[in-house]
């Protein structure tokens, strides 16, 4: 299965401080950020349970936004557009 990718120029308004942009990017990795914020508990009968810490879910979506708005670096254009402005 190939994944939908999220286009450069959504990235760039999410930057510029688009709260569309940032949610659409947001929704993009909604299942990994979900995934990854799973917590087993075991009650006091053995019982498994798993479920989606919120706090871990809100500190993954809160790094996500840092990292766009403060670490991505518009200057480093991606090699696929640099390709597609050439031919």
């Amino acid at each position: 299965m190939k994944h939908k990718r999220i286009r450069y120029d959504e990235i760039v308004r999410a930057k510029h401080g688009d709260t569309e942009a940032m949610y659409a990017i947001l929704q993009h990795y909604e299942r990994y950020i979900a995934h990854f914020s799973k917590r087993r508990v075991t009650d006091e009968y053995g019982n498994l349970y798993v479920f989606i810490d919120k706090d871990i879910s809100e500190r993954i979506e809160s790094k996500l936004m840092f990292s766009i708005i403060f670490k991505f670096d518009l200057e480093s254009i991606p090699p696929e557009l640099l390709t597609e402005t050439t031919e």
